[in-house]
């Protein structure tokens, strides 16, 4: 995969902002090509030079479905991007900049060049001259939107501080096509007052939600409580009523219940994995979670 690493400063007293760009390109032979780019703006405020950092970089990198992951030091660029995820963007659509400001022109162009790549935004904290990369992604879109022949892999994790108390769960969803991953998408949620084990229910709930309909997904969790859940024991549940062999009422049904709902929507191949283990994509969602639990969805 292509990443770039965008960095930006800015000296107001000078008006001028500087940006760099470090792209890591993979080659044929597996070594990765490092290129770096640097630049210069006079501009009166620090949103034109990352807009304008962002669409240098853009132009720069290749058109299509090739999956590119793009880190910046800016939440405003993120949230920017976000807006905007759903929104159908072509050639015709784009402004002839008449009567608008020129952070709005800057948009729009950032919005056409991003519409043309398969792009995966995220956020990066700078310190001095060195940018260093932040394990997390901004998620762009809540909803998947539907595209031919394509599977779905997905890794849940709910994290949960005191059980009960505050929790959070997280997502990472990996589109693949024809054999190639297209786009990973990454989301995260707070609750105030919660379990583990709800949280855990809850991730699974958001990729279903997320996907588009009668979608062929499998759901990795290393919560055995959720895998087993849902490949066990539901059926004995709904079959009884929702009671334990106990005849005590079984917890958390209402999440129960529309776990079952969604899946009903889709093809779900359920899979347990090992927890803080070697498993990358199980990793990142229990980062996402853990984050989450801790009130910070900016991440």
């Amino acid at each position: 995969m292509t990443r770039a690493l965008i960095s930006v400063k800015y000296h107001a007293g000078k008006g001028i902002g500087h940006w760099s760009v470090r792209i890591n390109s993979p080659s044929n032979n597996s070594i990765q090509s490092t290129k770096e780019l640097t630049g210069s703006f006079e501009t009166s405020s620090l949103r034109e030079v990352y807009l304008l950092a962002a669409i240098t970089t853009l132009s720069t990198l290749p058109e299509g479905n090739e999956a590119i992951a793009v880190s910046i030091n800016s939440s405003y660029i993120l949230d920017g991007l976000e807006s905007n995820a759903n929104d159908q963007i072509n050639e015709n659509s784009l402004p002839l900049f008449k009567d608008q400001s020129p952070i709005t022109q800057l948009w729009n162009t950032l919005y056409y060049l991003n519409s043309r790549r398969n792009i995966s935004w995220q956020l990066s904290n700078t310190k001095g001259d060195e940018t260093k990369r932040e394990a997390f992604t901004k998620p762009k879109v809540t909803k998947i939107l539907p595209s031919n022949n394509t599977t779905y892999t997905a890794f849940t994790d709910g994290s949960c501080l005191g059980n009960p108390g505050k929790g959070g769960w997280g997502i990472v969803v990996e589109a693949w096509s024809d054999g190639q991953l297209k786009q990973t998408y990454e989301m995260s949620g707070f609750e105030e007052h919660t379990t583990n084990n709800r949280m855990e229910i809850t991730s699974a709930i958001k990729v279903l939600e997320s996907l588009p309909e009668n979608s062929e997904v499998t759901i990795f969790s290393d919560s055995k409580y959720l895998i087993e859940g849902i490949t066990k024991w539901l059926s004995k549940w709904k079959s009884n009523n929702w009671k334990l062999t106990s005849r005590r009422p079984v917890q958390n049904k209402e999440l129960w219940q529309k776990l079952d709902e969604n899946s009903s929507r889709h093809c779900v191949k359920w899979q347990w994995v090992k927890g803080h283990d070697k498993n990358e994509g199980n990793n990142r969602a229990d980062k996402l979670a853990n984050t989450a639990a801790k009130g910070n969805q900016d991440i």
